[in-house]
């Protein structure tokens, strides 16, 4: 994944990847805009927002992110748009865990134990 992507930077994304989830702005100048702001690549940037909307719709995304910031977007989502969104969220989160495991790399045991623990 290239340059590794701080906390400080998923923060920066997260407030420009819910303009986008709100339709303010395109998934392009989200890309863009995260890229200027955060100093994100712009592949990993496309990929936050992907992840970001996956959650908030609870559906499966394919690329993989560091926990940490898989952890700061699912306490987002549950302070910023509530328990239902969460629940969506936590969802999506572990049918990219299902999907990851059905590859041959492993599991993603790290981020299995986040979901477990947020779940509770």
């Amino acid at each position: 994944m290239g340059s590794k992507i701080t906390i400080d930077m998923s923060k920066g994304a997260y407030e420009i990847a819910k303009k986008v989830y709100f339709k303010q702005i395109t998934r392009i100048e989200g890309s863009l805009e995260i890229n200027k702001v955060t100093g994100m690549n712009v592949g990993s940037a496309q990929a936050f927002i992907t992840i970001f909307l996956a959650m908030m719709n609870g559906e499966v995304y394919k690329r993989a992110f560091n926990n940490e910031t898989n952890k700061f977007l699912l306490e987002s989502i549950k302070e910023d748009f509530g328990n239902d969104a969460f629940q969506d969220a936590l969802s999506a989160v572990q049918k990219h865990i299902n999907y990851y495991s059905t590859l041959g790399k492993g599991n993603l045991k790290g981020l299995q134990d986040i979901v477990w623990e947020m779940s509770r």
